[in-house]
């Protein structure tokens, strides 16, 4: 898994290259508070909710990766919570527990499981979600974690990943674009104008960057269902992959292509502006 956000991604592996790819897009904005390999948690994770004085647990690989994000403002938790299951759906993981708060086992749950201190993490005990996912495809599998809280003013995610030794996590570099100008029409996935030439501009800073990888991510507004959405800004990321390989020759290895929906708007819905702002494709860059 690569674990990371750019300006709104964390990317626990990509969708083209492996059989477990996760890509998962957080709001722009999401910041990292804490990010490290650990060495004294244990290497368990729970599969059930608190009863009786503890969580049933399954045993994990020991290399294990915390890392916690911070959103601010008024993102809804459960658009978090949507799009990490819907994501763990199309990668291929196995849900093994998903719970809220109480249905966890409240102050209990949250207090038997490792949480990064305050105030790098905040944990609302009467408003948390958690989820346990399995890597069911591996032959050595990998686990990962998430629990989801609000503040008053901010969303907090952390993101626990349990791999085997010989298969660590990858941090991404830090930094992105959108393509801007880059046009599509609604519900259309071909390529439109182009009038800043924005992916000649890409294309030409992966022929001077040679060890750059990239990123295409797919964004849509909100006409229509999640799922058709997604599918369509998939289709729009892979267009601008086509174009990059089949017009400029960049290497296909060096591209990967992922869709989030309308998960992660840059403005509003309500305009035809707006709406235009959200149909859009971003790079996201790693080494």
């Amino acid at each position: 898994m690569k674990l990371r956000l750019a300006m709104f991604c964390v990317a626990l592996t990509t969708p083209s290259l492996a059989k477990a790819d996760f890509v998962l897009h957080l709001p722009i904005g999401a910041k990292t508070t804490y990010s490290e390999l650990e060495t004294t948690i244990p290497n368990t994770v729970p599969v059930g909710p608190f009863i009786n004085g503890a969580f049933p647990t399954a045993t994990a690989p020991k290399s294990i990766h915390r890392t916690v994000w911070v959103i601010n403002g008024p993102q809804p938790i459960t658009e978090v919570y949507a799009g990490i299951t819907a994501q763990l759906k199309r990668s291929g993981y196995e849900k093994i527990l998903s719970c809220v708060s109480r249905e966890c086992g409240g102050y209990d749950f949250r207090f038997a499981i490792d949480v990064v201190d305050e105030p790098m993490m905040r944990v609302d005990l009467r408003d948390y979600h958690f989820i346990t996912a399995k890597q069911a495809a591996a032959d050595s599998p990998t686990y990962v974690t998430f629990l989801l809280s609000k503040s008053p003013l901010s969303l907090y995610l952390q993101i626990t990943e349990y791999r085997p030794a010989n298969n660590p996590s990858k941090i991404m570099a830090e930094f992105s674009i959108v393509l801007e100008g880059l046009t599509f029409e609604t519900g259309s996935v071909a390529i439109g104008a182009d009038p800043n030439e924005a992916v000649a501009a890409l294309a030409k800073k992966l022929k001077i960057e040679k060890n750059l990888r990239v990123l295409l991510v797919g964004h849509s507004d909100m006409s229509g269902s999640l799922e058709g959405n997604t599918t369509i800004s998939q289709r729009r990321a892979e267009a601008v992959r086509s174009v990059l390989i089949n017009d400029h020759g960049i290497a296909p290895e060096r591209l990967e292509a992922h869709g989030v929906g309308y998960l992660s708007p840059r403005a509003t819905n309500e305009t035809k502006e707006g709406a235009q702002k959200n149909r859009r494709v971003e790079a996201i860059f790693s080494k």
